[in-house]
């Protein structure tokens, strides 16, 4: 059943109906546990399209992120999904990288069904370490279609890291090294954070697709 809460303007398709705020229901089963998380949508009262705009959109992504504490150590579809856009698969290519059937990952995507233990171990792997997820299209024969952008994106992580430091000749050099190098561990934090900032944003750009999306969030 969908809740409705009001108006928000005329519907862009039929042009003759009003947008109705609405809220749906989604349940996820993690572990047997049964999740429930309110998405709101948009409905037209007279053609009956739906559509989602984007502070709904924005919401719906909070609402999403935050079933995560029921999960237990299970990955959430947003989750595969995104390492799987990361490197250009299909989802039967996805598969064929696990060893799994051909449609499995459409499956844990939409949370029809989740991963064993042993194929989430090798999915975080894979997530956390690119060379994994490489050696393991290698053995499964498949093509990572966007592997050298990710090893550039990579690249350009571990050279904001890089600092040398010189040798210090004097008192006052050695406590400008001694500045330089807080300086350098605050730069490697900001990397590291920088690094997680980045997964997050996969994970969301994952999402914005709305055909995808319709997979995870509807």
């Amino acid at each position: 059943m969908v809740n409705r809460h009001g108006s928000l303007g005329v519907c862009p398709a039929c042009r003759k109906g009003c947008l109705v705020a609405a809220e749906r229901i989604r349940v996820f089963e993690p572990h047997g546990k049964h999740v429930e998380v309110k998405l709101q949508t948009s409905q037209c009262d007279a053609c009956g399209e739906t559509t989602t705009t984007a502070s709904q959109h924005k919401s719906n992504l909070r609402a999403l992120a935050e079933r995560k504490v029921n999960y237990d150590g299970l990955l959430m579809g947003e989750e595969i999904l995104a390492l799987r856009k990361r490197y250009g698969l299909t989802q039967q290519q996805a598969s064929a990288v696990f060893g799994k059937g051909k449609i499995a990952f459409s499956r844990y995507e939409s949370e029809t069904t989740y991963p064993d233990e042993s194929t989430t171990l090798l999915l975080r792997l894979a997530i956390e370490r690119p060379e994994v997820m490489k050696d393991l299209a290698d053995k499964a024969g498949v093509e990572l279609p966007l592997w050298l952008e990710r090893c550039e994106d990579s690249q350009r992580v571990k050279l904001r890291s890089i600092r040398r430091v010189p040798a210090p000749a004097t008192h006052k050099e050695h406590a400008r090294v001694s500045m330089y190098g807080a300086e350098s561990a605050l730069a490697r934090l900001a990397t590291a954070v920088d690094v997680k900032k980045s997964w997050t944003t996969w994970t969301k750009a994952a999402c914005n697709d709305s055909q995808e999306l319709e997979a995870v969030a509807s």
